[in-house]
């Protein structure tokens, strides 16, 4: 993503150039952090997060973040620890824009990126001026106000029976159910590896040997498990899901056309047999759901994160499920309002697990007639 130089770029160079200042500058010390072989990043980690008591799903989005932000930098041909403020303001516009993340989450990134810059200025060691800062300086002039958010449409369970009915390819069929059922983000989908499921299935199991093996489904059948630390899965915990009849239908129809590549994930593309991304997820719910439920003046288009919305409102809407289970389901952790007291509180102390919304989301989970 490149950026055209404007005026003001201009009058900005003329005036550092008038005080002896750089625009750049750390641009100077870039090509010395490529010749070393030494992470700045993970002497960060070391020093500074590995020294608090903090979750390893914490450190695990730290560590995820800061990937994201070397890919990005390796797009701008510049080492990850030597940025100015336009690369810091591409990759704010590249998360809320392309990677359509929430404006909160990027602020997230933000401050985690500004954190270490912080730190690399107080330590003598590192190169990088107290009185320039560019993560803090493109956060600035970064607008992060979140678009007006349409409405998300309510589509009656008959209606959605005919669209799923319509979808004649048995992979494409078995992703949109797998995303209404499990209220699945599309990357969680698309993360979900074999040995994450365990169907009971003798035929599925005799060929597909690593079906089920994962550690968190010893004992269980017709579960999936979603972990909370692979890189994409946004979701604060992990957690195990049943599969009812109508899941494990469409996931058995599907695993017996599946290319046999030895590939760990589940779901793979149609034309290479590589494993999916997020963006061919979305793509098959728009073939399913388009023209007919683009987005309008009103309502925001159909896309895959429409399932989650389904699931979240039909377990709280309509079975009026009690709300840490229904959190438990969508990988939320359990969050305290800021007058439900200190620290310690009641909501502390509240933990679900599998065993406490298996029996509610067999009796009661909707029906698709797939």
């Amino acid at each position: 993503m490149s950026e055209t130089p404007s005026d003001t770029d201009a009058q900005r160079e003329a005036l550092a150039a008038a005080f002896g200042q750089e625009t750049d500058p750390l641009a100077e010390y870039a090509g010395t952090f490529e010749r070393m072989d030494i992470d700045p990043f993970e002497i960060f980690i070391d020093e500074v997060i590995r020294t608090r008591d903090i979750a390893d799903n914490t450190l695990a989005h730290y560590e995820a973040m800061f990937r994201h932000w070397e890919q990005h930098m390796d797009r701008m041909g510049r080492h990850p620890a030597c940025p100015n403020e336009s690369h810091v303001k591409q990759f704010a516009r590249y998360e809320l824009e392309e990677k359509d993340n929430h404006p909160d989450t990027v602020k997230e990134k933000l401050r985690k990126l500004a954190s270490v810059y912080e730190y690399w200025q107080a330590d003598p060691t590192f190169p990088h001026p107290e009185d320039y800062n560019p993560v803090e300086l493109a956060r600035s002039k970064t607008n992060f106000e979140a678009p007006k958010e349409k409405e998300v449409r309510r589509i009656p369970r008959e209606e959605l029976r005919e669209v799923i009915q319509g979808v004649t390819h048995v992979r494409d069929r078995a992703i949109i159910v797998l995303q209404l059922k499990l209220g699945l983000r599309a990357s969680e989908l698309a993360n979900i590896r074999l040995s994450e499921i365990a169907l009971g299935n003798s035929e599925a199991n005799d060929h597909y040997t690593e079906l089920g093996t994962h550690r968190m489904l010893e004992g269980r059948q017709n579960v999936v498990y979603i972990p909370c630390d692979r890189e994409g899965n946004k979701s604060r915990r992990p957690r195990v899901l049943p599969l009812d009849d109508e899941t494990r239908r469409v996931l058995l129809r599907y695993l017996l056309i599946r290319p046999d590549t030895g590939a760990a994930n589940l779901f793979l593309s149609k034309d290479h047999n590589e494993p999916m991304g997020k963006k061919a997820v979305n793509r098959v719910w728009k073939q399913a759901f388009h023209p007919e439920y683009a987005e309008t003046e009103q309502y925001r288009s159909v896309t895959s994160h429409y399932g989650r919305h389904y699931f979240t409102t039909f377990w709280t809407v309509e079975e009026e499920a009690n709300r840490e289970l229904v959190k438990y389901m969508r990988g939320d952790t359990t969050s305290r309002k800021a007058d439900d007291g200190p620290p310690g509180a009641i909501e502390t102390y509240i933990h679900t697990y599998f065993e406490d919304i298996e029996d509610l989301y067999r009796e009661n989970i909707f029906k698709l007639r797939v």
